[in-house]
């Protein structure tokens, strides 16, 4: 052998075998749900406590009720407005636009009020709030006009009007997913926003002949509000799982709205992955079944679990998964797997 092909096959012993065929996609969930809590939080307010009593999906209709000290005042608070989430879906792409953050997104929401402060009275008030997001974003902007309908408190009178701006966080998750095409396999990593709390797997995927994908398990975002269980028991748990086909739009995105126990989320993945320079992610590559006979007769030097063999003239990297045994055969970049029935190595 060349000293040359000698001093590769060595740099190709510490080089670690998941980066030669390990790539990453970007992951990006949305969900149905909103942090209202936000809404009650100011500078001179105190929440103490705070019960989201529908989540308004099934609805239509957000009902929130909770308690705050305002100005050392303790108050409890009563609410109950229009749900921003609707299935509109303006471009026609299957996707509703709230979910979709590529587009702009705009609503107007009307609602009531009512606050009663400890030892001093209480009024009532309607809202009117326009509910915006701007594309790209991953908040909302909440416009809020508040107007005072009843009230026992001599400095709060019927008709007073006050102006309120809010930023609202969905709750989404945003990661990555680490694919081996060779293999058929892929580990994921989400980070939760607009609720606490992260979320990690793994699987095998499938590409299907209408060039979608196919994944045995991905995690979905929810709130983990155990007031939930009986009426809407997806929202009580942290996280949702479930499997999923996940179609190829177009360059390098895959996305897919979904329910996961009553819940809409919509999923996109990105991958920009395309080392064969045909304009599709490399995701949507599958290896072909091709039968190789390999001879591993001859003297063979290991450096486990490397393996150079000088009849194949060749080094072979084994790898064991699950029940089968895999071979990296160096000469022609693929993954082979041991047929038992057959005595042959398999491209895998």
């Amino acid at each position: 052998m060349k000293i040359i092909k000698i001093i590769f096959s060595l740099l190709l012993i510490y080089t670690p075998v998941n980066c030669l065929q390990s790539k990453v996609a970007s992951v990006k969930i949305y969900s149905a749900l909103v942090d209202y809590e936000s809404l009650f939080k100011d500078d001179d307010i105190s929440l103490i406590s705070y019960n989201l009593l529908d989540s308004g999906i099934l609805s239509n209709q957000v009902k929130v009720s909770g308690s705050m000290s305002v100005q050392g005042v303790y108050t409890t608070f009563t609410g109950q407005f229009d749900s921003p989430f609707t299935t509109v879906d303006n471009n026609r792409n299957g996707i509703y636009d709230f979910l979709e953050v590529e587009q702009d997104f705009n609503l107007n929401l009307t609602g009531t009020a009512n606050y009663n402060f400890q030892n001093v009275g209480s009024y009532t008030a309607n809202l009117f709030a326009r509910f915006t997001r701007v594309t790209g974003q991953h908040t909302f902007n909440l416009n809020e006009t508040v107007t005072v309908q009843t009230s026992n408190i001599p400095s709060v009178y019927p008709g007073q009007t006050e102006y309120v701006s809010e930023t609202l966080n969905a709750v989404h998750a945003l990661g990555t997913i680490t694919y081996d095409e060779n293999a058929g396999t892929y580990t994921y990593y989400l980070g939760y926003h607009g609720t606490s709390g992260s979320a990690s797997g793994s699987g095998t995927y499938s590409v299907n002949s209408d060039s979608s994908i196919t994944l045995s398990e991905m995690s979905f975002p929810s709130i983990g509000d155990s007031s939930f269980a009986s009426s809407f028991p997806a929202l009580s748990k942290k996280t949702l799982s479930s499997s999923l086909t996940v179609p190829f739009v177009s360059g390098n995105k895959f996305h897919v709205m979904t329910q996961i126990e009553n819940a809409p989320f919509y999923l996109v993945i990105e991958d920009d992955n395309d080392a064969n320079s045909d304009g599709k992610p490399d995701l949507l590559r599958t290896t072909s079944q091709e039968v190789q006979s390999l001879n591993l007769s001859g003297w063979n030097y290991h450096i486990w679990p490397w393996v150079y063999n000088s009849f194949d003239d060749n080094w072979l990297y084994y790898h064991r998964s699950g029940d089968d045994w895999l071979v990296w055969r160096n000469k022609t970049s693929t993954w082979l797997k041991f047929d038992a029935s057959n005595g042959l190595w398999v491209s895998n």
